[in-house]
């Protein structure tokens, strides 16, 4: 055999002896950022991101997830309900919701916002193991008073008896919202400043109850752009510079790029606003005239 076909041969064997390129996980969630976001930050952190490339610095393939996304609408509700739901049911877990995480190599599925965020947390290194660890503690802290946060959101953008009905109330009570929400800043704002913390659960690294802390910042300040009077400086975290030190931080992480620079992020509704969408834009791009 001529030298440059033997080369060609040894490549070709190299190519067949390389591990296919496999997808780890999938996401499934609303045509939103909500609580699907934090968990996409992850993944993309994770570098599961099937929009990346394929091969990491080491030269070895990397694992992708998918994104599947049910469109806020007849479509959308049929797929999840009628079909995605009911066959999840049958064959991978019985308390079948969204967002759901599909581990392909461990062969499970996982249900609910608060125990994906924690299975990602240890499966992409971000937590510890050891539940007596300080950072195991802390991490679940904060997870659990940024969900609190997070519900006082449900109340103000979605149609719930004896709250928000209609986009008048919502333009009503978003100052007020806002000016509630400052409570559970002022204690985010204490902890770090305790803690002498750049993120939440440790010093200078990042853990699994960051990604949804980043979220709920970011959305409180495309809030704030939509109250009357907004003079496109004022912010929510000038009180607070730990917190807004935080934000800054999360968001020029490289780690973060491809997200960031997504359409998942970039035109997302920030929740499924059932109102209308006169009141809040497709995302943060989006300000009130």
């Amino acid at each position: 055999m001529p030298p440059g076909d033997a080369a060609a041969a040894d490549d070709d064997d190299a190519k067949q002896q390389k591990p296919p390129f496999t997808k780890r996980f999938t996401m499934g969630y609303w045509q939103m950022r909500g609580l699907g976001a934090p968990l996409r930050m992850m993944l993309h952190w994770g570098k599961f991101d099937a929009a990346t490339t394929k091969t990491t610095d080491d030269g070895n393939d990397a694992w992708s997830f998918e994104d599947v996304q049910y469109a806020q609408g007849p479509d959308g509700i049929t797929a999840w309900y009628k079909r995605d739901k009911k066959k999840m049911i049958e064959e991978t877990n019985a308390l079948a919701n969204i967002p759901y995480l599909v581990d392909h190599e461990e062969k499970k599925t996982i249900v609910h916002f608060l125990a994906i965020s924690a299975y990602l947390g240890q499966k992409l290194n971000f937590d510890e193991a050891r539940v007596d660890s300080d950072q195991y503690a802390r991490n679940a802290q904060i997870a659990m008073e940024v969900f609190d946060l997070r519900n006082t959101v449900r109340q103000l953008v979605y149609k719930f008896p004896n709250s928000v009905r209609s986009a008048e109330e919502f333009e009503k009570q978003l100052p007020e919202h806002l000016s509630a929400c400052k409570k559970t800043y002022a204690k985010l704002e204490n902890w770090l400043q305790f803690h002498d913390f750049t993120y939440f659960a440790k010093k200078d690294g990042v853990s699994s109850c960051d990604f949804h802390a980043f979220e709920m910042i970011d959305q409180h300040e495309h809030y704030q752009t939509l109250v009357s009077g907004y003079d496109g400086k004022s912010s929510l975290l000038s009180e607070y510079p730990r917190l807004k030190k935080f934000h800054e931080a999360m968001r020029n992480r490289a780690e973060l790029k491809t997200y960031f620079e997504s359409k998942e992020y970039l035109e997302f509704e920030l929740n499924n606003h059932t109102l209308t969408k006169s009141w809040d834009g497709p995302g943060p791009a989006a300000r009130k005239n």
